[in-house]
């Protein structure tokens, strides 16, 4: 009997230091049923900027160093499908998705850092709610073999603020994208319109699984 309350002692203890070491912002989108978008196609590659304070112009960790990308399952499905387009497209071409789901919290916390600034386009007003803080889009670009991102011209997720403002200013003065890069900005787009994702104009890196009234009506908002 001893030894029974020992090793039901050391399964609760287990229990526990498992849940305790899932962070609380994937607990909210585990709670909310969301799923991780490499369980449906491991060929998707995930490089959660936003948790990484090295990585996005805001200098700062909003998923507490979260790697998974998490979104609902018919954004999974989806993506799934527009990597396999994809690979028919180019063998040699990978999605690699910057941000999927994202709590209204955190999206409070990125428009207080952009609202004075002229950056504040890229962070839509938490009072209505992104999309992603539905779950259901992505932020997206093409990689090589070697992981190396292809030449879509301005890429907020790799400048911080003063190099994306520079650039923001200098697209001004000339707003003309090179062939290469437009080509590219085509391929992505047609290749995730063709899985059913809808783009938005100023955004070559968003895409959304469905109109946003038929989202809302869909599904709600994380927290």
């Amino acid at each position: 009997m001893e030894n029974m309350k020992q090793i039901l002692l050391i399964f609760l203890f287990l229990s526990c230091s498992h849940e305790s070491g899932i962070n609380k912002i994937e607990q909210k989108f585990l709670k909310e049923g969301l799923v991780d978008i490499q369980k449906y196609n491991s060929d998707i590659k995930v490089d959660l900027v936003n948790s990484d304070s090295d990585k996005n112009f805001f200098r700062a960790d909003f998923y507490k160093g979260l790697k998974k990308c998490y979104v609902r399952e018919e954004v999974a499905v989806k993506i799934s499908n527009a990597s396999k387009i994809l690979k028919g497209i180019n063998s040699k071409y990978f999605l690699l998705v910057y941000d999927g789901a994202r709590p209204r919290s955190v999206s409070y916390e990125m428009y207080d850092k952009l609202k004075n600034t002229p950056l504040k386009k890229y962070v839509a007003d938490p009072k209505f709610g992104s999309m992603h803080n539905y779950g259901a889009a992505v932020d997206v670009v093409i990689v090589d073999e070697n992981d190396k991102e292809i030449d879509m011209g301005l890429n907020p997720f790799r400048k911080n603020k003063l190099q994306l403002a520079k650039m923001l200013y200098d697209m001004k003065k000339n707003k003309r994208l090179t062939i290469e890069q437009k080509n590219n900005r085509m391929l992505l787009k047609s290749v995730m319109i063709k899985a059913g994702f809808y783009p938005i104009e100023i955004e070559w890196w968003h895409f959304e699984v469905d109109r946003k009234e038929n989202i809302r009506k869909k599904y709600r908002m994380i927290e």
